[in-house]
């Protein structure tokens, strides 16, 4: 989300010797999911609302004849089989939503192996919307009428915006509608259904104090990184049926400001969840 009166936030300088002092700044949360089955044996036990303990499996412990130890692990916060979508969002990802309304930089993003639960935890299922769609609800709940109109805002590709006056902005705009649509397959044309059900967020959340003298923006980029390369997924390339051509990997530098971003980026500027949305689909 961009910001017509507030450049991002410049990384404070660390003094000599001050290191010791410096805190972590990544919270780690961990979410124990539901067991597929009744009969599947559990092997992790919640032992308060910051640790869980693991225990070794059964069958572990009689090939091992006993040689065997229990572990405990601490996060800042462990959330148990029965949390629900709205709980989680409330303690993790709220506060950050409300920071980078407010003009700071936010992460966030899940970690686990395959069938942890990662995709239901970020994107959610009918009717169980995820982090995802209700970050995107809070910050549209929040910006509401203080957005720019379109092309306001234009990326630069220095991982910064350039501000349009309105009449450019009216100008790109016009032009844009008439430009032909780019021809897709039906299938990314239309949003899945139960994607548009995952969107729908029941309960209202917005920021607080929103700053109501400046104007936001808001874009979205979708990359990918698979063994140290990295493809833009909104990446339009032109469709050779005979002599398909391959992705081809984007470059990581560094702006300015010493923050390093992708270049070459596809940033779409979008005005709703749904549209938001639609472009995740679209990637």
């Amino acid at each position: 989300m961009k910001s017509a009166r507030a450049k991002t936030p410049r990384k404070p300088t660390v003094k000599k010797g001050s290191q010791t002092n410096l805190k972590d700044p990544v919270g780690v949360y961990c979410r124990v999911r539901p067991l597929g089955f009744p009969d599947q044996e559990c092997c992790i036990e919640v032992i308060n609302n910051t640790t869980v303990q693991l225990h070794t499996p059964e069958g572990y412990r009689l090939n091992r004849n006993g040689d065997y130890k229990e572990t405990q692990y601490s996060f800042k916060q462990v959330f148990g089989t029965h949390t629900t979508q709205k709980e989680l969002f409330d303690v993790v990802a709220n506060p950050l939503v409300n920071d980078l309304i407010h003009g700071k930089n936010g992460l966030l993003f899940t970690y686990g192996v395959t069938g942890s639960g990662k995709t239901h935890t970020m994107t959610g299922s009918p009717g169980e919307g995820g982090l995802l769609p209700r970050c995107l609800d809070m910050i549209f709940n929040s910006i509401g009428s203080f957005q720019a109109k379109r092309y306001v805002f234009k990326s630069n590709d220095r991982n910064s915006m350039d501000i349009q006056c309105e009449v450019d902005a009216l100008l790109e705009r016009q032009k844009r509608e008439a430009m032909p649509n780019p021809k897709t397959s039906s299938s990314k044309r239309q949003v899945d259904p139960e994607f548009a059900d995952m969107i729908t967020v029941q309960e209202f959340c917005k920021a607080e104090e929103v700053d109501e003298d400046s104007v936001y923006g808001v874009f979205v980029s979708y990359i990918e990184i698979y063994n140290n390369y990295i493809y833009d997924l909104l990446e339009e390339v032109p469709f050779d049926p005979i002599k398909p051509k391959p992705p081809q990997s984007k470059l990581l530098r560094e702006d300015k400001n010493h923050n390093m971003y992708v270049a070459g980026c596809t940033e779409v500027e979008v005005k709703s969840t749904e549209e938001a949305f639609e472009v995740f689909w679209r990637g």
